[in-house]
Order: C-alpha cells, then structure tokens, then sequence
C-alpha cells in the first residue's frame, strides 16, 4: 500500500554513525551494517532504493545520488523520492539534516510499517550558489534500530538565464476559483535570438501563457520573458504538485522547468471521515478529534445530528478580537447507554456563504 504525506517544513542536518544492525526483512535477511569502512553504505540507503520491494536482499549503495542537471539560476529543483520499508519492523524518520541551506525537505513524521511505502520529497534552491553543486542529505531512520541515509544531491546554476521567483506556490486555494502567478525568466548570455518557443502542455490542471517583455537588441542581447502559471477552477480538492516546462531555442538547454505547488481546499472538508467509535456501555467514552478544514477563516454557528450517545465539541464562535481559523478541531464523543450499532450524520453549520455546512458522518459500536 502507498502512503503519500506532504508537509513543509526544513529541518536541520547532521551524520549518525550506521554501525549498529539493523532490522530484518521478513524474507531474505540483508547483511548487517559493516563496523568498519567498506564499498557497502548503511543500511539505510535501501529504503530509497526504487526496486527494494522486489529485491529486499540487495546490498545498499555507499550513497543514494540524484542530478537535477543545468537549470536556470533561481529555479528550486524538486525530486520525489519512495520510500518503501524493507524491513520486519516499524521504521520512520526521526532526524533530518543538511550539508547546505540550498536544501529543503518536506517534513516526513509518518511510520512505515514493513513494506510500506511513501513519498519524500526533496527540494534543493538554487538561487543559493552559481555553478556546479552537490551537497548531502542525511535521513536518520530509528528510533529502536538506528541507521542513516546519505542522500547526494547536485545541481549546476547557470547564471546566462535566470528566473524569478524560483518556483510557483500557490498555497491554499479555494476550490473553483482561478489563481495566478508570474514568473520572470530572463536570459543574459551571448546567443541572438534567444527564445522560449513553446509551453510543453502540462499534465495537470494548469494552463501556462509566455509573453515576451523585453528584448536587449544587436548590441547587449538578452530576452525577458513573463511566464503566467495559472490553476484551473476545475481543479478538484486535494494537493497541487506538478512540474512545466517552456521550450527554448537553445539545443544545449532546451527546456526552462517550473516546479508548482499548492493545495486546493474544498468549500468544507472533514478528517476523518467517516469517524468510527466503539465503545462499552456505562464505560468511558470513545472520542475522536476531527478536522474541519476551509478556505478562508470561519465559525461554526450550529451543530445538527448529535443523539443515541453521541455528541460532539466544537470551538466557541469566538469573541470580538479573537482570532477566527480557517482549520478548526472538533470533538466527537459516544457513550452508548445500550448495546448495537449507531449511525449519525453531524451538521456543522458555518457563516461562510450564507451558512455552508459540513457533514460528519459517524459510525459507532456499542458493546
């Protein structure tokens, strides 16, 4: 089963040691970490390994590589990595760091359970140096067996064309509504008649329009170019993450690439759903804590659907100089005063768009 978790924080780095076992997988056992120097990396470099799952025995590499190649100076290179866990035991990360601030990670708190994969997605800035560049990343995975991954990243800047910003972000985006952003891409080498020819159609729901703003002449050359990334209102809810691409002119580097981002939110949107509670009668309460999730800030006016032992908790609507949220935690609670299965259906109603309303379906177990 595949696990993707996005988050967006950076996290610092740092190397710990890999001498110690590691766990085993279930079916052929890889050999232990060496104590000592040898071509054979730590143990954990074979969660990024693509083929792992088919080939959980092979040896792990001195160290996991990837080469984003020669983009223009600014452009922030993204690179999704798998992790799939090869082994007869629980792992997860607990320590990321890095050699350089050019890298990034988005923050990986989930654990794999055996053969379980996700992804890891690793970003590396290059508005942060011109020219050739590797740095490394450390995954530290544990926490009761302890290994670390060596992660060697490269990238070349080329200072003829840059762009700015290095990438699209589009944030939160209410669902249906169109947003926008500019890029400027500028090309300051000595080819004539440098151009971005054509928009490679992009794969998701992005539509990309290139206009030329500005151009150097015979005597200083150059181009300036303004590329619009846009989101479609069609977009359904759910994460952005898409890469475009504009042609060049240049054989050598034929490609401008823009890595975008972004999450679009539902008008309201539940996690989890449907909630799923048992519990004894004339016990302790089962609960569970919900996410109500929206685009903009909002209250919750009413709640609709509580009964047969189940009730819920929702933030008060707020006082004047209060901050108001647009992710909100409720509570939902079931304490069953007799025996057999309930089902509910809560309504929370809110002030956005003359009262929307979200539903909270829930599933529960008297015993």
């Amino acid at each position: 089963m595949r696990r993707a978790y996005r988050l967006v924080a950076a996290v610092g780095l740092g190397l710990v040691g890999g001498a110690a076992a590691g766990p085993q997988p279930p079916a052929t056992p890889p050999p232990a970490p060496p104590a000592s120097p040898s071509p054979s990396g730590p143990w954990a470099n074979k969660f990024f390994l693509p083929d792992i799952a088919d080939r959980p025995d092979q040896a792990p590499p001195p160290a996991i590589t990837h080469d984003f190649g020669e983009v223009p100076h600014g452009t922030v290179c993204s690179h999704t990595f798998t992790l799939t866990n090869p082994y007869d035991a629980p792992m997860q990360v607990t320590d990321v760091r890095m050699s350089c601030l050019c890298l990034n990670v988005e923050k990986f708190t989930q654990v794999l359970q055996p053969f379980d994969s996700a992804d890891f997605t690793v970003t590396m800035n290059t508005a942060k140096f011109v020219g050739a560049n590797t740095q490394t990343l450390y995954v530290k995975f544990g926490p009761k067996h302890v290994s670390t991954a060596v992660l060697k990243l490269s990238a070349t800047s080329r200072t003829d064309v840059q762009v700015s910003p290095g990438a699209v972000a589009f944030g939160a985006v209410a669902q249906g509504v169109r947003a926008a952003q500019g890029v400027k891409v500028e090309y300051k080498g000595s080819m004539r008649g440098w151009k971005l020819t054509e928009v490679v159609p992009p794969a998701g729901p992005i539509d990309v329009e290139v206009k030329e703003t500005g151009r150097g002449g015979p005597i200083r050359g150059g181009a300036d170019y303004l590329v619009t990334v846009a989101l479609k209102p069609s977009a359904p809810p759910g994460p952005v993450s898409e890469r475009v691409f504009v042609k060049t002119n240049d054989k050598d580097n034929p490609l401008v690439q823009l890595t975008v981002t972004g999450q679009v939110v539902a008008p309201l949107s539940v996690d989890p759903s449907p909630v799923r509670l048992a519990a004894a009668v004339g016990g302790s309460p089962a609960t569970a804590r919900v996410l109500v999730r929206a685009a903009r800030p909002f209250r919750v006016l009413k709640v609709d659907g509580a009964g047969e032992g189940v009730s819920v908790e929702v933030p008060p609507p707020g006082r004047e100089g209060l901050p108001v949220l647009a992710i909100q935690a409720v509570t939902v609670r079931f304490a069953p005063k007799q025996a057999g299965a309930v089902t509910r259906e809560l309504r929370l109603k809110t002030d956005l768009d003359g009262g929307a309303v979200a539903v909270i379906p829930v599933e529960a177990d008297g015993r």
